[in-house]
């Protein structure tokens, strides 16, 4: 229902719908005029980074605002970010850092560590793992090789029959029943 109420503006009764109006029709125009021309004042129209016409309430054009976020969460500033490193489903490790004659930027971590203290790897060769955890690249544990003798049966071999040797000599140290012996190196 409406109600009869002084504009405080202007002093004119007017008819209202809500009994807690200040403002008659014509002087609510007014003061939203007012509002509006006291904001741009203070906000200019223009892209404060290269001049180009923005809308009301924005400080860059989308251009430049969008310039500006990619700045915000490159790298470190993505809550994302492992220190450029990644490790796929494979279990290699890769690494942010391009290699001469490479395109990709992340390379394989193993083969950055053995490149780095041996040179540029040959072309054809790999680098193998000789324990098999493909994580663990320690440069003792990295062994370059040709592509082809690469195979479980030249690679796996050798390190199999060490590894029984060793076994052999953990089961003597172990049916001596002495704690000191098992605690040496």
């Amino acid at each position: 229902m409406p109600v009869k109420v002084l504009c405080q503006n202007c002093g004119q009764g007017f008819e209202a719908k809500r009994s807690d109006a200040k403002w008659c029709p014509l002087c609510q125009v007014i003061k939203e005029r007012e509002k509006f021309a006291r904001y741009e004042k203070r906000h200019p129209n223009e892209c404060k980074d290269c001049g180009a016409p923005i809308i009301r309430r924005s400080t860059r054009c989308h251009t430049c605002e969008n310039k500006r976020r990619i700045g915000l969460y490159a790298r470190e500033g993505n809550p994302s970010w492992k220190g450029g490193r990644s490790r796929q489903s494979n279990g290699y490790v890769y690494v942010l850092g391009k290699r001469e004659g490479r395109k990709h930027r992340y390379q394989l971590e193993h083969t950055m560590v053995w490149e780095k203290a041996n040179g540029r790897l040959p072309e054809g060769w790999i680098i193998h793992h000789l324990n098999g955890v493909r994580d663990d690249n320690r440069l003792e544990n990295l062994a370059a090789m040709p592509r082809k003798h690469h195979s479980p049966r030249l690679v796996v071999e050798p390190y199999q029959q060490r590894i029984q040797q060793l076994e052999a000599e953990l089961s003597t140290l172990a049916s001596t029943n002495n704690p000191v012996s098992l605690c040496r190196e």
